[in-house]
C-alpha cells in the first residue's frame, strides 16, 4: 500500500515537472523570460521616499542605451569619420551621432529669439543694477557699430545691450564641446577630440541590444586605429556585467557537476548514481528557475551565478541516501531511505532557515536569490524521496574512498578542553582585527580599462555626478524654480572656494517667471535711461519699446525643444500628490565639500533637510553611495542580531530531535564560522553584509554534519562519514567556487562560506561520542 501510494506520488511529481518545463520553455520562445543584469535592481528601493525613488529612476533613464565615445581628431577628423562609419555598419538599428547639421545649430539660437531682456547672467543682472548710465551707453554703442564678438540673435534695436547674446555665450560656456565644421570637438592640452553619440533602440539591460552596442563599439576603436579611442556608457557597463556572470555561471556549473560526478564515481562506482544526481539536480534547476521567473518576472544574472552553486548542495540528500546504500541489498532501499528521511529532512530544514532569512532582507537581489535556491533545494529533495526508490537498482559495494574515511573517521579522535583552549586564543586574536567597512565601492567589479574610459571621459567633459544631487520639492512650478534660484546662490561661494567647479539645473535654461519678469524690467528701465544720450550721439530716433516682446519661456517648451537633451531628465514635474520636483546636478564636488553641501540642504529646510517649509517646498540632498553604504552597514547589525537569533533557534530544534546532545551538532558550525570570520580579518578583508549573510547559510548548511554524524555516530559504519564528507565537499565545489567570482560580494560569499564549511567538517567530528549516548 505504502509503494503503491510512493509511486503515485512520484508519477503526479513528474507530471508537475513537465508541466514547469512546458511552461518555461513557452515563456522563453515569447521572450517572457527576461535576464537583468542592472546591479542597481539588486539593491532595495526606498519606499519612504518615493520621490527620491523617482529622481534616480529618471537619471538613470537619461544615459539608457546612450554610448559616449571620444576619438582624437588631430588628423582632421578621418579617425572619427572611420569609428561612426563602423559604427553604423555594426548596429544599423542604433542612431549615431557624429555632427551637427546647420540647421539644427541654428534652431537652437532660434528657439531663444523671442526672449530678449528676460533670460539674464547673473554678471550681467549686477552690470545692469549698478552700472552707470555713461557705461550701458558706451556699451549699447559698441555692440552697434562692433557686430563682432559675442553671437546676435535678434537686431540691435531690439536687444540693444545683447543680453540673449551674453546669456546664450555663458550657456555655451559650460559645455567643453564646440560645434566647429558641423563636428563635435572638444580641445585639450593633448590634441583634439570628435564627439560621437551612439543611442540604442532597446534597454540598456537588454542583453542583445547591449552586445550589439559593445561589438560595434569594438569594430570602431579598430577602424579608428591607431588613434585613441575613449567609449563609456550604461550598456557598455552592462555587456561586461552580463558576459562576466555568464562566464562565472558556466565555469561554477560546469566545475560544480564535474566534481560532483568525479566524487560519485569515486564513492560509488556506477553510472546510475551519476545519472540519478543529475536528475535531482536538474528538477531543483528547473523548479527554481520557474519559480523565480514567476515570483519576480525576471532573472537577474547575479542569480544564476549563485544558482549554480546548488549544484553541490542539492546533491547532499542523493549522497546521504546512497551513502546509506553502500553494502546494502537493492531490495533494502525502501527501508533505506525511511531511515534517511528524517535527518535528511531535519536538514532541508536548517538550510532553508538559512535562505528564508536572505528573503527577509530589504534586498530585492537577496530575496531572488533566495527564492531561487530554497525552491531548487525542495525540489531536488523532493525528486530523490520520491523517485530514487524506484530508479535504483543493482548493488553499491564498498569502495576505497569509503574504506578509506572509515579508518579516518574511527581514529578521528574527540574534543577536549586542553584541545579547544588554543584554538580559542586563536579565534580571540583574530576576531579581535576585525574592521568593518560597507562603502558599497568596495563591490564595485566594472573592468578597470572600462572604469578608466568612465572617469576619463567624464573629467574631459565635465560632467555631472549622478550619484549625488539635490532633490527640489515645491507646491507649483514657479515655485520649483524660485527653490532652485536660491539654491544656486547659495551654492556660488562653495564655486568661489573651488570645492565645486558649479552645476546643473533646469533653471539654467528656463528661470523663474518672477525673474523673467525682473530681469526684463530692469533691462526696460536701463534701456530707458541711456536712450536719450545714444540718440543724441546716433542723431535719430529710437524705439521705446526695446527690449521688445511680452513673452515668457517657460519649462513646458523648452522641455519640448531640441534644445533642452541634456537636462530636460532634471525636470520630473508634479507626482500623484501635487507636489512638482526637480533635480539640481553638481559638477566636480570635492570631498571636502561633502558636509557642507549637505547642510544646505539641512539649511534650506529644517535640521533634517527634508521638512516642508512654509511654502510647501523642499531640498533634499541625495548621497546614493552614501545612502546605499549607510543600509549596507546598518543591514550588517541587524543580520548579525538575526544570526545570533537564528542560532538559538536552530539550538532549539536541534534540542527537539537530540536532547542534550544536540549542541554537539550545533556548536561546530558556529566555531566554524567564528573561524572563517577570523581568518578573513587576518588577512585584512573587511567585514561586510555579505560575508554575515554567507554565515547564515553556513548555519543551514554546517549543523547538517553534525545530524547526520549524530543520526548514525557508530564509527564503526563508515557510511555516515562518508554522507558528511561528500555533502561537504560538493558544498565545498559549489560555494568555494565562488571565491574566484570577480562580483565582489559573490567573492564574500565564497570566501566565508568556503571556509566555513571547510572548518565545519573539520570540527564536527571533534563533537560526536565513541558510544551512542542519544
Amino acid at each position: 500500500m505504502l509503494e503503491r501510494t510512493w509511486r503515485r506520488a512520484a508519477w503526479g511529481w513528474a507530471g508537475v515537472l513537465l508541466l514547469l518545463a512546458a511552461a518555461l520553455a513557452l515563456a522563453a520562445g515569447t521572450g517572457r523570460v527576461r535576464l537583468n543584469t542592472d546591479v542597481l535592481a539588486m539593491l532595495p528601493k526606498d519606499e519612504r521616499r518615493p520621490e527620491v525613488e523617482r529622481a534616480l529612476g529618471q537619471l538613470a533613464k537619461a544615459g539608457d542605451g546612450r554610448v559616449v565615445v571620444l576619438v582624437q581628431a588631430d588628423d582632421g577628423g578621418a579617425a572619427a569619420d572611420r569609428l561612426a562609419a563602423a559604427l553604423r555598419a555594426q548596429a544599423p538599428q542604433a542612431v549615431v551621432r557624429d555632427r551637427v547639421p546647420d540647421d539644427q545649430a541654428s534652431a537652437w539660437l532660434s528657439f531663444f529669439a523671442p526672449y530678449p531682456g528676460a533670460l539674464l547672467t547673473d554678471g550681467q543682472r549686477r552690470q545692469l543694477e549698478q552700472g552707470d548710465r555713461a557705461a550701458l551707453g558706451a556699451q549699447a554703442l559698441a555692440s552697434l557699430l562692433q557686430p563682432l564678438g559675442l553671437p546676435r540673435v535678434v537686431p540691435w534695436r531690439e536687444d540693444p545691450f545683447n543680453t540673449l547674446g551674453a546669456w546664450l555665450a555663458q550657456r555655451a560656456s559650460q559645455n567643453a564641446v564646440r560645434v566647429e565644421a558641423g563636428r563635435l570637438l572638444l580641445k585639450s592640452a593633448d590634441g583634439v577630440w570628435a564627439l560621437v553619440m551612439v543611442e540604442g533602440t532597446g534597454s540598456a539591460f537588454a542583453l542583445a541590444d547591449n552586445e550589439h552596442l559593445a561589438a560595434a563599439v569594438a569594430a570602431g576603436r579598430a577602424a579608428a586605429a591607431p588613434a585613441r579611442v575613449m567609449a563609456a556608457g550604461v550598456p557598455l557597463h552592462a555587456h561586461a556585467a552580463a558576459a562576466q556572470a555568464q562566464r562565472e555561471m558556466h565555469a561554477i556549473a560546469a566545475a560544480s557537476l564535474v566534481g560532483v560526478f568525479l566524487l560519485s564515481w569515486l564513492a560509488f562506482a556506477r553510472v546510475r548514481p551519476r545519472l540519478l544526481v543529475l536528475l535531482s539536480v536538474g528538477s531543483g534547476l528547473l523548479c527554481a528557475v520557474a519559480l523565480t521567473v514567476a515570483v519576480f518576472g525576471e532573472l537577474h544574472l547575479i542569480t544564476l551565478v549563485f544558482g549554480a552553486t546548488l549544484v553541490g548542495v542539492a546533491e547532499n540528500y542523493a549522497s546521504s541516501y546512497y551513502a546509506a546504500r553502500v553494502g546494502r541489498a537493492a531490495a533494502d532501499r525502501w527501508a533505506v531511505m525511511r531511515e534517511q528521511l528524517p535527518p535528511m529532512g531535519l536538514a532541508l530544514s536548517t538550510t532553508l532557515a538559512g535562505y528564508l532569512l536572505l528573503a527577509g532582507t530589504p534586498f530585492p537581489g537577496l530575496q531572488q536569490v533566495a527564492v531561487f535556491s530554497a525552491a531548487g533545494l525542495v525540489a531536488a529533495f523532493v525528486s530523490t524521496v520520491l523517485w530514487f526508490p524506484f530508479l535504483d537498482r543493482g548493488e553499491v559495494p564498498p569502495r576505497p574512498l569509503m574504506r578509506g574515511l572509515s579508518r579516518v573517521w574511527a581514529a578521528w579522535p574527540v574534543g577536549s578542553w586542553w584541545m579547544g583552549l588554543p584554538l580559542a586564543a586563536l579565534l580571540v586574536v583574530g576576531l579581535l582585527r576585525v574592521q568593518a567597512n560597507d562603502d558599497i565601492r568596495l563591490l564595485q567589479s566594472t573592468p578597470p580599462e572600462l572604469m578608466r574610459d568612465q572617469v576619463e571621459l567624464g573629467r574631459r567633459l565635465d560632467l555631472p555626478n549622478l550619484a549625488q544631487f539635490y532633490l527640489l520639492e515645491a507646491a507649483s512650478a514657479e515655485a520649483l524654480l524660485q527653490r532652485e534660484e536660491a539654491l544656486k546662490a547659495r551654492l556660488q561661494p562653495l564655486v568661489d572656494q573651488g570645492l565645486i567647479r558649479g552645476w546643473q539645473a533646469v533653471s539654467d535654461w528656463v528661470p523663474s517667471a518672477a525673474r523673467q519678469a525682473s530681469d526684463r524690467a530692469l533691462v526696460a528701465q536701463r534701456w530707458a535711461e541711456v536712450r536719450p544720450a545714444l540718440e543724441a550721439q546716433l542723431d535719430q530716433t529710437l524705439s521705446a519699446a526695446a527690449p521688445r516682446g511680452d513673452a515668457w519661456l517657460t519649462v513646458e517648451a523648452w522641455r519640448a525643444a531640441p534644445v533642452s537633451e541634456t537636462a530636460r531628465h532634471q525636470w520630473l514635474g508634479p507626482d500623484a500628490q501635487g507636489h512638482w520636483h526637480s533635480v539640481l546636478l553638481l559638477r566636480g564636488a570635492s570631498a571636502a565639500a561633502q558636509p557642507r553641501l549637505a547642510r544646505l540642504a539641512q539649511d534650506s529646510d529644517g535640521a533634517e533637510g527634508v521638512e516642508r517649509a512654509a511654502s510647501g517646498s523642499a531640498v533634499r540632498w541625495v548621497d546614493k553611495v552614501g545612502e546605499v553604504s549607510t543600509l549596507l552597514a546598518r543591514q550588517r547589525v541587524r543580520m548579525g542580531v538575526v544570526l545570533a537569533l537564528a542560532v538559538g533557534a536552530v539550538a532549539l530544534l536541534l534540542a527537539w530531535r537530540f536532547g542534550r546532545q544536540a549542541w554537539r551538532a550545533w556548536v561546530p558550525t558556529v566555531l566554524a564560522g567564528a573561524g572563517a570570520v577570523a581568518l578573513l580579518a587576518a588577512w585584512g578583508a573587511p567585514l561586510q553584509l555579505f560575508h554575515v549573510l554567507a554565515l547564515l547559510l553556513l548555519l543551514g548548511v554546517g549543523v547538517d554534519y553534525g545530524i547526520f554524524l549524530l543520526a548514525q555516530p557508530d564509527r564503526r559504519d563508515g557510511r555516515s562519514f562518508l554522507s558528511v564528507t561528500l555533502a561537504a565537499a560538493c558544498t565545498w565545489l559549489s560555494f568555494g567556487l565562488l571565491a574566484l567570482s570577480a562580483t565582489p560580494a559573490l567573492q564574500a560569499f565564497g570566501w566565508t562560506l568556503g571556509l566555513g564549511v571547510l572548518l565545519a567538517w573539520f570540527f564536527t567530528p571533534f563533537f560526536i561520542p565513541r558510544e551512542r549516548r542519544l
